[in-house]
């Protein structure tokens, strides 16, 4: 399911099939996660233009942890976990032109200053500190949102972003590359007052 950068499809067959199967596994993780909850800090929130479309669906701690702990780990992880905020996010490319998923290009804005997304660098030291094992890294690295990734046109990808805990407004700016050589017009997308959901 998932490419090297720069890497193409085999066959277009192969490419849509991998796509319907990643809609289906997200549907899957929404549902695990109990995206229809009642307050509005956890609902979907959507940005569609001709180029993308871009989903967010902010998640409590509780859901989070849940979510682990259904795939085994143990306690000390599922309490790190639990200290940050997470946002689930689908992406599917809908222009004729590939576009650049970078989550380093995008911020993270506050009336006070921007917070910074915590990376898989942060991860990998908190998993060694507490003993993690290296299956449980492994599975949790591949539920974030992937560092660098060139969707093909009709292509999705989804994962986890995580930040700071923060019970101020935020506002995301994506800025997105375009183009095989990343020569194209930059794309940015706009998300604002988000906020980070919180346990009921």
């Amino acid at each position: 399911m998932f490419r090297k950068p720069n890497e193409m499809p085999i066959k277009l067959k192969t490419s849509a099939l991998l796509a319907h199967l990643f809609l289906a596994l997200t549907v899957c993780l929404a549902a695990a996660l109990g995206v229809a909850l009642a307050d509005d800090e956890s609902k979907e929130l959507v940005v569609e233009t001709e180029a993308l479309n871009l989903r967010l669906i902010p998640r409590t701690p509780a859901q989070m942890a849940a979510f682990y702990e259904g795939r085994g780990f143990p306690g000390a992880a599922l309490e790190e976990i639990k200290k940050t905020c997470f946002m689930t996010v689908v992406i599917r490319n809908k222009s004729r032109t590939v576009i650049w998923l970078e989550p380093e290009r995008w911020r993270f804005l506050t009336e006070k200053g921007e917070l910074e997304r915590i990376g898989r660098a942060y991860w990998q030291s908190k998993w060694r500190q507490r003993n993690i094992p290296q299956a449980k890294r492994s599975t949790f690295g591949w539920t974030l949102l992937p560092e660098v990734r060139d969707l093909q046109p009709d292509e999705p990808v989804g994962g986890n972003i995580v930040l700071p805990p923060t019970d101020q407004p935020f506002a995301l700016e994506a800025r997105f590359a375009t183009g095989r050589d990343k020569h194209g017009e930059e794309l940015t997308v706009r998300f604002d007052r988000l906020r980070c959901a919180k346990d009921r």
